[in-house]
């Protein structure tokens, strides 16, 4: 698929300009049609839509993993990103003065679960700090604080505020020497970052639908690693912890072996099935294809920007690029409040994080909402 085609499966609105994809971003054509088939299908049919619409499910599970490059068995849904976070935080069985490395950005429904489960375990909780000027996240300052009672390392694969990336692959492969569990809230690098974690060694990823994966709110997901799954019990059980919801009530039953023991409960389908329509539409049009061209909107922005206003690159020091920019006014001119005001009024969809305003395109913007917002910071 040509990145056109991609475009044009998103709604141009006349006012509006989606420059907050890191937060909420509009669903696909396609999302919204698969919604629109099975609420259509269940008022229609109702149970008789049984099988298709398991299926449905399970053909999500299979794109996601092609996407992740893990197997669909390593995978179990949630209705968000932190359901996926509490399991592992809560099940893997963190002792007195075993340490839990994270980063002092993570967002704080990856941040909280690690924080009760060390609370409830007597556990450490250690929290690294990024540069105080340039949000920089430093992989050696992960590494450096790994000592002998390091169990986890836990880190955003993008960080929310700023668009931080570190090193990870010297992380992982720091933690893989010694044996340590590495798990990536991946909710911020999913379907716009190319994803190698999962060949690197990751023991576990969690994240969502609703930011650069282009679907609806309402579908997490959790990919644990095939060697991990007999050895995690559930946090949450139900009828789909051991079989279907159709199968008698058993109190000599044993959990499925697949990651699908983990999924307490009745599915999201509406949600689930519109996340794998808009995986299929990634898949197609490819994820370096999409990076490539959020990358040249914001360098298209900077470029018009820079003389009243500065970009934070916490990037600098290593190779990556992130589509999410962080941006201060220069001088005294105007204030961070102030450029807030601005692009309100101007219908510029943004959020303030960090040190500035956050504004983080995807792919389907256009030049046009580049135009629209230098119109609204002009000084």
């Amino acid at each position: 698929m040509k990145l056109t085609q991609f475009k044009e499966q998103f709604y141009q609105h006349p006012s509006l300009v989606h420059a907050n994809n890191a937060g909420l971003a509009p669903i696909s054509l396609r999302a919204k049609e698969t919604t629109e088939y099975w609420a259509r299908r269940f008022f229609e049919e109702g149970f008789h839509t049984d099988h298709d619409y398991m299926k449905a499910v399970l053909d999500t599970r299979i794109s996601l993993a092609k996407l992740i490059g893990c197997e669909a068995a390593e995978i179990a849904f949630y209705p968000s990103t932190s359901g996926g976070i509490n399991q592992i935080a809560m099940q893997i069985g963190l002792v007195e003065d075993d340490e839990v490395l994270m980063w002092d950005q993570d967002y704080s429904s990856h941040l909280y679960p690690w924080q009760q489960a060390c609370l409830k375990s007597k556990a450490k909780l250690k929290i690294i700090e990024s540069d105080e000027k340039t949000w920089a996240t430093d992989a050696d300052k992960m590494i450096q604080a790994i000592t002998p009672k390091t169990r986890v390392i836990a880190f955003s694969w993008m960080q929310y505020q700023t668009g931080a990336m570190m090193d990870y692959k010297k992380v992982i492969q720091a933690a893989k020497a010694k044996n340590i569990f590495v798990f990536v809230d991946s909710m911020q690098g999913l379907g716009i970052l190319p994803c190698d974690l999962w060949d690197l060694g990751v023991d576990a990823i969690a994240g969502g639908s609703h930011k650069w994966l282009v679907s609806p709110v309402g579908a997490g997901y959790l990919v644990l690693r095939k060697k991990w799954l007999s050895t995690f019990k559930p946090h949450n059980y139900s009828s789909a912890t051991f079989g279907t919801c159709d199968d008698p009530s058993d109190f000599e039953c044993l959990p499925k072996t697949d990651a699908s023991k983990y999924e307490s409960g009745s599915k999201s389908v509406l949600e689930i099935t519109a996340l794998g329509a808009s995986i299929d539409l990634i898949l197609e049009t490819q994820v370096t294809t999409l990076l490539n061209e959020s990358l040249r909107l914001k360098k298209l922005l900077v470029q018009n920007l820079e003389k009243n206003y500065f970009c934070l690159d916490p990037n600098q020091a290593n190779s990556f690029t992130s589509p999410i920019m962080n941006i201060q006014p220069l001088g005294t001119q105007t204030s961070v409040l102030q450029m807030s005001e601005k692009l309100k009024n101007h219908s510029v969809l943004h959020a303030k994080r960090g040190p500035g305003i956050r504004l983080a395109f995807h792919a389907f913007n256009s030049e046009n909402d580049i135009d629209r917002i230098c119109e609204a910071l002009k000084i």
